[in-house]
């Protein structure tokens, strides 16, 4: 649970900053936890991925990577390397940003089918 408020927490202090207008990124820390957190967590407790299975890959560039299979069982972070229909690339405070709906997918580089990680972004509905 304090694992979880600490992500709610630093997205919610970026909403308070960029309400303000001075947005600052999320410490690299409390990002790589919290998108382990998020993919592993929210994504994995989910259900079913509601489209045609596919792999993505989610890369950060402080060094992280994760690969995550979207099938009809949910979500599953694999080990390994594999081929991926789709891959988001950032820093890791937007992509954590992006998986909250606070960026827009084009705040990150991305490579492959984009509907795939449009559906990604929007999938689990939170709001």
């Amino acid at each position: 649970m304090a694992r979880h408020q600490v992500r709610e927490a630093a997205v919610h202090a970026f909403d308070a900053q960029l309400a303000t207008g001075t947005p600052l990124p999320i410490p690299a820390v409390v990002a790589l936890d919290g998108i382990a957190e998020f993919i592993g967590v929210g994504h994995g407790t989910a259900g079913p991925w509601p489209h045609k299975s596919v792999r993505i890959g989610l890369h950060v560039a402080e060094g992280e990577s994760w690969l995550v299979d979207l099938t009809a069982s949910g979500s599953h972070v694999i080990d390994g390397q594999h081929e991926t229909a789709a891959d988001l690339h950032g820093s890791v405070s937007n992509l954590l940003l992006a998986l909250h709906g606070r960026l827009p997918l084009d705040s990150l580089r991305s490579e492959g089918d984009r509907a795939t990680l449009e559906n990604f972004l929007r999938w689990p509905h939170l709001g």
